[in-house]
């Protein structure tokens, strides 16, 4: 929110420096459109990760004089950001200077006031594994390192942790808190008044005391021995911690809730079937009411449009992100959000791209699809079946356990790559349980993307497949659905070797793909995908007593090619 109060970009990921006489933005190739639309003529975008753009402590380095300092807030920095700007800029005679008071608070009179939404349970009937396991897990892994003690920052590690959601951060069931984890007791630091009583005595029979949000930096200089602090963690908790007690690496917490255990499986399996019911109306009823004279429907007309549809879906919470409802040269800009006044119109004749997904109680979805409502020209149908045939080749691809996302990054790309084609931004991210809809550490990106911690991919770990293609001021497509890691029966039995089972089930638009480019197994792939969101949408919507219309026209969109 800081920074967005200071520049205007509203994007999820950027940095801001601001010198005496010069403000510039670093962020990725997700948001390069937005950025450029929002900030004004104060700002300098800086493309990151693009050729010649250097990275903020290069910038730094080269643009102060030795003795010069650069203020940042520890607070809102994590460890391995602040022990890089601190060896590069220190490199070079430049101070980096922790303050303690944040300079954009000093200035933000009306800063919104932290919530105080009450933390609620969240079932072992859909965690699949209650608090005391996973305390024993983390405990035992904190033995392994030879470490007394844990300090957890990342707030989807701590609700994952305990069994407990919140709605302290939008779409995300997460609550501010700390928690240090030690060999038999627990600390959890959050607003007291968030918790019931019921939810104060579960704590209890847990072995965890409950203290202030704040008291988590003085507590930190107070322990002893080896303290595991992962990367996560914040600048301000790492410099608390005494130098030769710190020991810095990936959180245990992170690699155990990416695997997701039987009964978190089903419920993903299970709400992507709503979800996709949800997704595939709301898709049937734009291209039936766009096409009506005199019909004006915008972005955020259909980006409520397909949250009405969704809220009424059994186990709903709440969208898992800003619904993308982008018409037209809009879907070029990656993560776009329209705004009512400054959107446009849902064009009958263009291309729309939807990216949308939802909090259930049983799991969380992320889902993109790109639909054409008039007739495609045909080089926008070669863009999208490439963008197709990567997202199939992808899904079909078989690795050994452990194998990393960077190595499985191109078989998305390849049919892009071939006519000097690509895409800005990763090809998966992780997905939570009813916690983040992006999480780590697994990835599929490509290596400039990655860093050291990248772990590999193993049975259990659900992720996303989103190969894309954008054209500035044209249009953009997308192609995304979460799949899960399952075995296969090929490979030794020490460890079989794995691939992705599609879990999202929604239509692909038949109208964008020519299928002359497709090989016959990416054929049969698209074909048997779409046979099985015919049985599964199909079964559900004769459950809840949907039109015949609707039935037909899925029966329709999933016709095999």
């Amino acid at each position: 929110m800081r920074r967005a109060f200071v520049s205007g970009f509203t994007g999820s990921a950027g940095t801001a420096v601001v010198l005496k006489e010069k403000a510039l933005m670093w962020t990725d190739g997700r948001y390069f459109l937005q950025a450029e639309s929002q900030m004004d003529e104060n700002w300098t975008l800086m493309k990151a990760y693009m050729p010649g753009t250097p990275s903020e402590e290069e910038y730094l380095c080269a643009n102060l004089s030795p003795g010069e300092k650069v203020g940042l807030d520890p607070k809102t920095c994590s460890i391995t950001r602040f022990r890089k700007l601190r060896k590069e800029l220190g490199g070079v005679g430049i101070e980096l200077v922790p303050v303690k008071e944040n300079l954009v608070d000093l200035i933000w009179d009306d800063a919104p006031a932290l919530p105080e939404d009450p933390v609620f349970f969240h079932s072992v009937d859909y965690a699949g594994q209650g608090v005391d396991s996973k305390l024993e897990q983390l405990r035992k892994n904190l033995k392994e390192k030879i470490c007394p003690s844990i300090v957890l920052s990342a707030l989807d590690d701590i609700a994952w942790l305990y069994n407990l959601r919140g709605n302290d951060v939008n779409y995300n069931p997460v609550f501010y808190s700390f928690a240090i984890v030690d060999s038999d007791s627990s600390i959890l630091y959050v607003d007291e008044k968030k918790l019931s009583p019921e939810i104060k005595a579960y704590l209890s029979q847990a072995s965890t005391t409950v203290k202030p949000y704040n008291d988590v930096y003085s507590d930190v200089k107070k322990l002893q021995g080896r303290v595991f602090l992962p990367l996560s963690t914040n600048a301000a908790v790492f410099e608390g911690v005494t130098e030769k007690n710190r020991v810095v690496g990936q959180s245990p917490v992170q690699e155990f809730k990416a695997v997701k255990n039987e009964v978190e499986l089903k419920g993903m399996r299970d709400c992507h079937v709503r979800d996709g019911a949800a997704l595939t109306e709301y898709l049937h009823w734009l291209q039936t009411e766009v096409h009506k004279p005199g019909m004006v429907i915008d972005e955020v007309d259909g980006a409520d449009k397909a949250e009405e549809i969704r809220s009424k879906h059994d186990k709903f919470v709440s969208l898992s992100f800003d619904t993308i409802s982008s018409s037209g040269a809009n879907g070029a800009v990656i993560h776009y959000k329209p705004e009512k006044g400054h959107c446009l119109q849902i064009d009958k004749d263009d291309i729309y791209l939807c990216d949308s997904g939802a909090q259930y109680l049983d799991g969380t979805t992320d889902v993109t699809r790109t639909a054409h409502l008039g007739i495609a020209t045909e080089y926008q149908k070669d863009c999208f079946t490439r963008v197709l045939m990567g997202h199939i080749d992808l899904a079909m691809a078989i690795f050994p356990p452990g194998t990393k996302g960077t190595s499985l990054d191109c078989l998305a790309r390849r049919p892009l790559w071939t006519i000097g084609k690509n895409y800005e931004h990763g090809t998966g991210h992780g997905v939570g349980s009813f916690l983040n809809v992006h999480e780590g550490p697994c990835r599929i990106a490509a290596g400039k993307r990655m860093s050291k911690y990248e772990i590999g991919l193993n049975k259990g770990m659900i992720l996303s497949n989103e190969p894309g293609y954008y054209e500035s001021g044209k249009f953009g497509m997308r192609l995304e659905s979460l799949v899960e890691v399952i075995e296969t029966s090929i490979g030794p039995e020490s460890g079989k070797y794995l691939t992705f089972s599609t879990i999202t089930m929604a239509p692909i638009d038949r109208k964008l793909i020519e299928p002359k480019m497709m090989t016959a197994p990416q054929l049969q792939w698209l074909n048997n995908y779409h046979l099985e969101v015919r049985e599964k949408v199909g079964g559900l919507f004769k459950e809840l007593g949907k039109s015949q219309d609707l039935i037909d026209w899925l029966h329709a969109v999933t016709e095999p090619l």
